[in-house]
Order: structure tokens, then sequence, then C-alpha cells
């Protein structure tokens, strides 16, 4: 026998109602809020650093205050979305889908997360611009202010050894950083906008006039290990953009993954390549 309450019936549509109103807070939510649930979700602290001029969001795995080890690895994270479409520029570029995350959850290092001027909340901030994260996004401005609040961390840390890991724009920044930060041994990059002018040429983009230009910069210090990887099919940045770099570097390596696009599948092989770059390992150059 079928039973009714009306009772049960407001119930159901009081539930109802609950679930449709939390699913359209989660669909509002800015990339900054969701980038910053992912990251709790794997476990990382999240903090914010105050530099000069900008301030900037961190994300740390547990294992940062293992310094015995005293290798740190610092992830940072591509260009995000610094437009909505081709007419209208993000309020927010913070990344939609941070593969940078998945990246560092696997690692078993120290790591860190060291966010971008103007990502991650602090686009409304009075010292913040579109032009930071678009014709500006690898400025001057951007990696003096970067790598200062990271060499500023690191005197309250016991690390000796830095490597700088770079996805996508982040890599451009790693290469443009790494010379300014004394314990950098090595530089990894994956998908990185290594030649801002031949990549802005390739797609008929504006110039990014207000950006430093990787492969215009003196070669980074031969002390200094590099490994930039490439997708062969990545249309993004194309693998020959990374590869210009490359020659032109010493101690180098330099690898494309020949079925791999700009975020297809560098989750797969990272466990691998983590293992190539801890210190000590054969594999590096």
């Amino acid at each position: 026998m079928f039973f009714y309450s009306p009772f049960f019936g407001s119930l159901k549509l009081k539930y109802l109602v609950y679930f449709l109103f939390i699913a359209l807070l989660q669909a509002c939510a800015t990339p900054a809020q969701h980038f910053s649930k992912t990251a709790l979700e794997y476990g990382f602290s999240e903090g914010t650093l105050a530099g000069l001029t900008f301030q900037h969001k961190i994300y740390s795995n547990k294992r940062t205050s293992q310094t015995q080890n005293s290798v740190l690895h610092v992830y940072l994270d591509g260009d995000g979305s610094p437009w909505k479409n081709a007419y209208r520029l993000s309020e927010d570029p913070t990344s939609r889908n941070p593969l940078i995350l998945a990246l560092m959850a696997q690692d078993n290092s120290p790591a860190i997360m060291l966010g971008r001027p103007c990502y991650h909340g602090f686009s409304l901030s009075t010292t913040c611009h579109p032009q930071l994260w678009t014709s500006a996004r690898y400025s001057k401005q951007v990696v003096d202010s970067m790598a200062t609040v990271l060499n500023e961390w690191l005197l309250l840390h016991s690390f000796k050894q830095i490597v700088l890991i770079g996805y996508s724009g982040g890599g451009t920044l790693a290469v443009l950083m790494a010379n300014k930060i004394a314990a950098v041994t090595r530089v990894v990059t994956l998908a990185a906008n290594l030649d801002v002018a031949a990549w802005s040429h390739h797609h008929g983009y504006s110039m990014l006039k207000d950006s430093l230009n990787p492969i215009k910069k003196a070669p980074l210090n031969s002390k200094i290990k590099q490994l930039h990887l490439s997708g062969g099919k990545d249309e993004n940045v194309p693998a020959f953009v990374t590869k210009a770099y490359a020659d032109k570097q010493k101690n180098t390596l330099f690898r494309v993954y020949d079925e791999f696009d700009h975020q297809c599948c560098w989750e797969q092989v990272w466990a691998n390549i983590l293992s190539e770059i801890n210190i000590g390992s054969s594999e590096f150059p």
C-alpha cells in the first residue's frame, strides 16, 4: 500500500531545492575558488606570500617540513585563461583545469606551488591590471616579483637545492626566474612557451610586447641542469617553439612525447619523470 504524507513530500522538495542551490553555487565558483578547493582536496596547505608589489598564493605539500631532504620542488602554473573570448578579458585568469596540482600530488619530495601575481583571487587588487595576465604575463615585473618572494620564503626554510618545474607559461617563468635564485640546480618544463615571438607568430597573435622572451635572454648558468618536454600533438605550444630554446642552452635535454598534446597525458608519465629529476639520478644530464 502506498502512503503519501504532505510532510514528507515537502521535505523532499526542500532537499531538492537545497541540492539545486549547492549545485548553482558550485557552478558559480570562480576559477580561483575552484583551484583552491582542488588543492585542499589534494591535501595541500594554502597560504599567502606578500611581496613588495603583489601578493602570491602558495600551496605546500606535507613534506615541506622535512627539510633534512634539503631539495625542494617548486611548481609554477601556466597562463590559465587570460581571455574569456576573442574580445573580452578574464576577470580571473586562474587555471580552470589545474593540471599542475595533479602533477604535484604525485610528488614524494617536499614541494610548493608558487602562484603568479594577480592570479588566485588577487586580480582585483589595486596593484593588478589585465596586462599582467595578457601582454605583460612574462614581464620583468612579474618575474622579479616571483623570484623575490621565493627567495624571501627560502630564507625561512632550510632547503639547499631548488628544482623549478613549470607547465606551459609556468615553464616560461621558470627559465626567466632561474638565474635569479641561487639555490636553483635544475629546471624542468612541460609544454613551455620558450620563444614567445615565434609562438605569437605561429598563432597569428599580437606580440606580447610587454613580456620577456626566454630565447632572447642569455643562456642559463651552465651549472643549472635543464629538461624540456614537449608533446608531439601540442597545437598550443608546438614542440619547435621549445626546441629552439633548448638548442641554445648547455647541460640540457629536450624530449618529445609523440602522442601527447598540451594537457594530455603528462600525468601518466610524471612519476617516471620525477624519478629522473631527483638529485643524483643518472638519467639526468
